[in-house]
């Protein structure tokens, strides 16, 4: 008898994983050799983690920030090492909006302040800026401090952060007037990094002022004076030159104090670079800030927003309210870049600063994207067949659609865009394309990005296999359960609807994991098994995934188990973009393994390797003795680690 879906049953404390202790120090060298090897074997070669910069656990010592770091994170680089992950998934790491704290609106340019390591300021490279004694006003004793947390609060984080970088500036100043060898070096370096980036660093250290003077940075609230101030200062207008200058002379230790935190971050990060061991993958954001949007207006396309067609409230249109490209300023008459296509360049260049590769987000943003007029949107409350209310976007008032629709882009330049800009910039900077991570997921509709994107230029994409299966999936892209923007594998198992999906039926995974012809009996059982424990079954897609491709993608919320989700897209939740490891993130892996939450990696491993064995068989490519002499000492291995973990 066929049986399409799993059924939803309570999983008993027998049914769980037990494992009882971490690993010793003098095992872990032997463990990461058998999973290295196990993914060698299979032939997955980058194995990242998507965790977002404020995910990271807090550092210990220095200041209690709030707020995880990507940089200076060698602890826990080590721990994700250790189980074969040898690259992560960041997203964008720019300088935050006021009042959002999504990532895929920040700045291209100001990197984010509040990833500062305070603790560094503390030692000689930075001129001994702050004492313990500094440190120590905003240092949660231990006995406060909650290991268990694992929300990040921005809002803390940020009051936190301005209080400490002001008492380092102070000290930097008062000790640069004192003549101070240290500090003066520290300044050199400081004038060299302004004068470096002077072209937007200045606009935005003004902008700041002004945005906390009008109590937002949302520049349509402010009066013309101020929010065309760098229109006109562009353009070189007597009252905005002299009002810039006031500002600059009112404001001087304000805008200073603004340059001198973006040098700092932009130091350590830089500094970043040499001691992580793991690869890097920046995130390109098809969005901007409200800085970006207001320092480089002239390049955006006047009214026009990027969204989504479906999947809004009720499955109505996505309105991202970022800013379009205007297709006119890509390419000048002779081919050459315009000032948008400039820009594009240069934001590629900041994303890749402080990383090694790059995810391309919302590829189709490049090629075809939705795009609608701001000034045609209306919302009505609207209810959908199943009863659910929402207040919804009017499709037929909203005047929008894909841009090669519009009549918009009349030469067809955004459809150069990762022809003549995207991958000859990536050459340039020796990024393998197809190492680069291109999210092209819901990017068909209207043809012209397949035949951009595959047809004309041969990408690889993305494969989601929460809903689809492993074996269908192209072997140069690369693949994951989850990411930033879907719930953790095992609250959707608990909801029972994936359950039912084609890819996660039991012949399915049972034969594509057991496809000997020899192993009848062993796939009946391994059918029965996942049946019955849906734990089991989440090891087996797991399992699906570690056959798919040469590129796997995990998030930090699956591998360690934990049931939340940190985004939930489409939504302005306060709940959004706020989850992050807590401190004893290490502790709470190995408790989580326990009750079969957190991802076992040597069990999914040893479960996909057979199943290379068996396929390596099954399609004659080697005896069955051949394909088991080769697969059984790395199973041995896994098998040995796995026993290990349960003593």
């Amino acid at each position: 008898m066929r049986i399409d879906c799993i059924a939803r049953v309570n999983v008993k404390p027998s049914q769980r994983a037990t494992f009882k202790r971490a690993l010793k120090e003098e095992e872990k060298p032997y463990f990461n050799k058998a999973i290295t090897k196990a993914f060698d074997y299979l032939g997955v070669v980058n194995r990242a983690m998507i965790i977002h910069g404020s995910s990271f656990p807090v550092r210990e010592g220095g200041v209690e920030q709030k707020i995880g770091s990507p940089y200076e994170a060698e602890e826990f680089l080590d721990f994700i090492k250790l189980f074969g992950f040898n690259s992560v998934q960041l997203g964008p790491t720019g300088e935050l909006n006021d009042g959002d704290n999504s990532p895929y609106v920040s700045s291209i340019f100001a990197k984010n302040p509040l990833f500062i390591d305070f603790s560094l300021l503390t030692t000689p490279e930075y001129g001994s800026l702050l004492s313990d004694f500094d440190l120590s006003q905003y240092k949660n004793p231990s006995s406060l401090v909650d290991s268990n947390s694992t929300d990040t609060d921005f809002s803390e984080a940020k009051e936190i952060s301005n209080n400490v970088l002001s008492i380092a500036f102070k000290n930097f100043k008062n000790r640069l007037k004192e003549g101070d060898k240290e500090i003066v070096g520290l300044n050199q370096e400081f004038l060299n990094f302004q004068k470096k980036n002077s072209y937007w660093l200045d606009y935005y250290a003004v902008l700041d002022v002004i945005a906390k003077n009008n109590g937002t940075d949302y520049y349509k609230l402010w009066d013309d004076k101020d929010r065309y101030l760098i229109k006109n200062l562009k353009a070189n207008k007597k009252d905005a030159v002299e009002y810039y200058n006031q500002l600059n002379k009112e404001y001087k230790e304000e805008i200073e104090l603004y340059k001198f935190s973006q040098f700092l971050i932009d130091k350590q990060s830089n500094a970043d670079n040499k001691n992580r061991g793991v690869v890097y993958i920046s995130d390109f954001l098809v969005g901007a800030s409200k800085f970006d949007e207001l320092i480089f207006e002239d390049v955006f396309l006047k009214n026009y927003k990027i969204g989504a067609p479906w999947g809004g409230p009720l499955n109505t249109p996505q309105l991202w309210g970022i800013s379009v490209l205007d297709p006119n300023k890509l390419f000048n008459k002779d081919g050459s870049l315009g000032p948008a296509g400039k820009f594009l360049q240069l934001k590629l260049s900041k994303a890749l600063q402080n990383a090694e590769n790059i995810r391309i987000d919302h590829a189709m943003g490049l090629v075809d994207p939705y795009i609608y007029d701001e000034r045609t949107v209306v919302y009505e409350e609207m209810e959908n067949e199943k009863g659910e209310k929402a207040r919804c976007p009017v499709r037929e008032k909203l005047k929008g659609g894909n841009i090669s629709k519009l009549k918009i882009d009349k030469n067809n330049s955004y459809q150069k865009i990762i022809p003549n800009i995207i991958l000859p910039f990536l050459k340039e900077k020796g990024i393998d394309i197809s190492q680069v991570v291109w999210e092209d997921l819901g990017a068909d509709e209207t043809g012209v990005f397949d035949k951009v994107f595959r047809k004309q230029n041969n990408l690889p994409g993305i494969s989601g296999l929460v809903w689809s299966r492993g074996e269908n999936a192209p072997e140069e892209n690369w693949s994951y359960i989850g990411c930033h923007d879907d719930k953790p594998l095992r609250m959707l198992v608990e909801e029972g609807d994936v359950l039912k999906s084609d890819s996660w039926n039991p012949d399915y995974l049972a034969g594509y994991l057991n496809p000997s012809p020899n192993r009848a009996k062993e796939r009946e059982q391994f059918k029965e098994k996942i049946l019955s424990n849906p734990i089991e079954a989440m090891k087996a897609k797991f399992a699906d995934l570690f056959r798919s491709t040469k590129n796997i993608q995990i998030s930090f919320m699956d591998f360690f188990g934990i049931n939340r989700q940190y985004n939930t897209p489409g939504t302005n939740s306060s709940k959004n973009w706020v989850l992050r490891l807590p401190k004893n993130y290490e502790k709470n892996y190995y408790e989580s393994l326990q009750n079969g939450e957190a991802m076992n990696i040597p069990e999914i491993l040893s479960i996909a390797v057979k199943a290379k064995s068996d396929m390596d068989f099954a399609k004659n490519i080697k005896t069955e003795q051949q394909a088991k002499d080769e697969a059984e000492p790395i199973l041995q291995e896994l098998n040995k680690f796995s026993e290990i973990l349960k003593e």
